[in-house]
C-alpha cells in the first residue's frame, strides 16, 4: 500500500483555505467602512472628554482656541494666538501678561481649525472668569475648559 500522507496533507490544507477564504473576505467587509480612505471623509474624532458628538475637538487652556480681547487703554481688538503668549496691544503700549486674560473683555473665539468665528460660553460663571467651552459651527470643532473637580 502506497503513503498517501502527502495527499492528505494537500487535502486538508486546501479545504482549509477555502474554509478561511470567505471567513477572511467577510472580516475585510465588515472592518472596511472603520478604515481611513483617501476620500474626502478624513474625521479626527473629538476628545473623549469633550463629552459632544463633534467631529473635532480639545480639552484644557492650553488648547484654548485663539482669542480676541480689547484693549483696556484704546479699545482695539487684540488677538492673543496662544494661552500662554502676552497680550500685545498692537496700537498703543499696552502689554499685559497672559495672567491678566480674565481681566480684559473677550471679543470672540476663533477656530483653529477653518479660522471662523466661535459660539463659546461659561457653565460656573460664578466659579470661572473665563470661557469654559466653544464650539464652531462651520466645521464642528469643540473645546472645553478642563475642570477640576
Amino acid at each position: 500500500m502506497a503513503d498517501d500522507s502527502h495527499g492528505l496533507v494537500a487535502t486538508l490544507g486546501a479545504f482549509g483555505s477555502r474554509l478561511v477564504a470567505p471567513l477572511k473576505w467577510l472580516l475585510y467587509e465588515l472592518l472596511a467602512p472603520l478604515r481611513a480612505g483617501d476620500g474626502p471623509n478624513k474625521f479626527r474624532l473629538s476628545s473623549v472628554e469633550t463629552h459632544t458628538t463633534t467631529i473635532d475637538g480639545d480639552t484644557g487652556w492650553v488648547y484654548r482656541p485663539p482669542a480676541t480681547v480689547q484693549c483696556p487703554d484704546c479699545g482695539t481688538a487684540i488677538l492673543q494666538a496662544d494661552p500662554r503668549d502676552p497680550i500685545d496691544c498692537p496700537s498703543c503700549s499696552v502689554s499685559l501678561p497672559p495672567e491678566r486674560f480674565t481681566e480684559l473683555e473677550l471679543l470672540a473665539l476663533t477656530c483653529p481649525i477653518c479660522r471662523t468665528g466661535m459660539q463659546h460660553g461659561q457653565r460656573h460663571p460664578e466659579a470661572f472668569d473665563v470661557p469654559e467651552w466653544a464650539t464652531c459651527h462651520n466645521c464642528q470643532y469643540h473645546w472645553e475648559f478642563k475642570h477640576f473637580y
